[in-house]
């Protein structure tokens, strides 16, 4: 993807500047000139008139005396002033006496009536003055042009301060403060950042990015620093969840035995463990009298206490480490009693029996809770399946023959 034009913060609000200061100066020299224009103006009506009127006393002695030369040389003296650009004199006698510009003579003039001298009645000629229009265009000029080049000065004046004052207060440091960022690499995160500024400059936003980049460093560094021990908390619990994971997948939620999973994988190791070293290898499979029984007039939530108490009751019953329980399905389960002879096994299995019958008294003190036990001994050569089918068909015998026993393999 194209990267846009990169234009600096600084250069953008220079030109901001510049293009509205000039924008203000014209229109200030527009006010200006329009201002110009009529003092200029009034300036040469005012001019115009005393220029008339301080020569129409000369000029009326001048007519009235008959002294063309004397009349000649003041209309010449008249039409040299600057402000003036055509001069036209009637006498009563019909004579004229023009100076200047000719071309200007159409233009409507300013007249001035010439009274006989001593005498305020009567007129011997009238003079007609046409202002100097390249005089006033030139005096406003001058004014205007004055005015918008004050104007002109103060602007880029003002303007190379601003453009001044931006790139060493702005520009400069927003730059540093993106190479910083910029060079601001993993193996740099802690090295602290320190912007140059000029003596005396108050607080402003760049200071404040300045600290922000200074806190963020130091949440870093504080994060760093306590990384090793979240790793260790988060391995800790990481554990702790793959414990409850493997406790979840292997044993039985409501008895806290093996289930039927983990029996399936067990079984056939104790199986090969007892084959490879010629060890007996005994196996007993339970199941609770009547329990539907139980379910149907006590309830099921008596009847997972039944359960429970029955799964307490093996745990105490049997060797630590040594024989362990599963939960093989409903209110049925297998004692695995490693390194036990049949005779062995039929023994601890009568002891669970009667154990187990006082212990569930706990839960229904009101009845006798019994259950049927069958008990084998694997045959060398035997399978897993074989072993479980004639342990599975033991204790179909108990219960067939009257319950509450202890079948063995004869």
């Amino acid at each position: 993807m194209r990267q846009p034009h990169f234009r600096p913060i600084a250069t953008t609000l220079i030109r901001g500047v510049f293009v509205w200061a000039t924008l203000c100066a014209l229109l200030t020299g527009a006010i200006q000139a329009a201002y110009s224009y009529l003092h200029v103006q009034d300036e040469f009506e005012v001019a115009v008139r005393e220029i008339g009127e301080s020569h129409i006393p000369l000029l009326s002695v001048s007519i009235w005396d008959i002294e063309p030369d004397a009349v000649r040389r003041q209309i010449d003296d008249i039409a040299a002033r600057p402000q003036i650009g055509f001069v036209r004199l009637t006498v009563g006698t019909g004579q004229v006496f023009t100076a200047g510009d000719s071309a200007l003579a159409t233009v409507v003039p300013r007249r001035f009536t010439i009274p006989p001298p001593a005498r305020p009645m009567g007129v011997i000629g009238h003079l007609e003055i046409v202002e100097n229009p390249r005089a006033f265009y030139q005096e406003l000029l001058n004014t205007v042009g004055v005015a918008l080049l004050g104007y002109g000065a103060l602007t880029l004046l003002i303007c190379g301060l601003i453009a001044y004052l931006l790139k060493r207060d702005l520009e400069r440091p927003l730059r540093r403060v993106a190479q910083f960022a910029a060079e601001l690499t993993p193996d740099r995160l802690t090295v602290p950042f320190a912007l140059e500024r000029p003596l005396g400059h108050g607080r402003d936003e760049i200071d404040l990015v300045v600290e922000g980049f200074s806190v963020l460093q130091s949440s870093i560094n504080s994060h760093i620093a306590n990384l090793d021990e979240q790793v260790a908390q988060r391995t800790t619990e990481l554990e702790s969840a793959l414990a409850s994971i493997r406790r979840l997948s292997t044993l039985d939620p409501l008895t806290g035995c093996f289930n039927r999973r983990l029996f399936n994988e067990r079984i056939q190791q104790e199986l090969d463990r007892a084959m490879r070293y010629q060890r007996a290898l005994s196996v007993v499979f339970c199941d609770i009298d009547h329990f539907k029984r139980i379910n149907d007039n006590c309830g099921h939530l008596v009847g997972d206490q039944v359960l429970q108490e029955a799964a307490e009751c093996f745990r105490r019953e049997l060797r630590v480490h040594v024989d362990w329980v599963a939960r093989y399905g409903g209110e049925e389960f297998v004692v695995v009693l490693p390194e036990t002879a049949l005779p062995s096994a039929v023994a601890t299995a009568e002891r669970l029996r009667l154990a187990l019958t006082a212990s569930l008294k706990k839960v229904l003190p009101e009845e006798t809770i019994t259950a049927s036990f069958g008990v084998t001994q694997h045959v060398p050569g035997e399978t897993v399946q074989t072993l479980l089918q004639r342990a599975d068909s033991l204790l179909y015998e108990a219960k067939a023959s009257g319950r509450n026993r202890t079948l063995p393999e004869l």
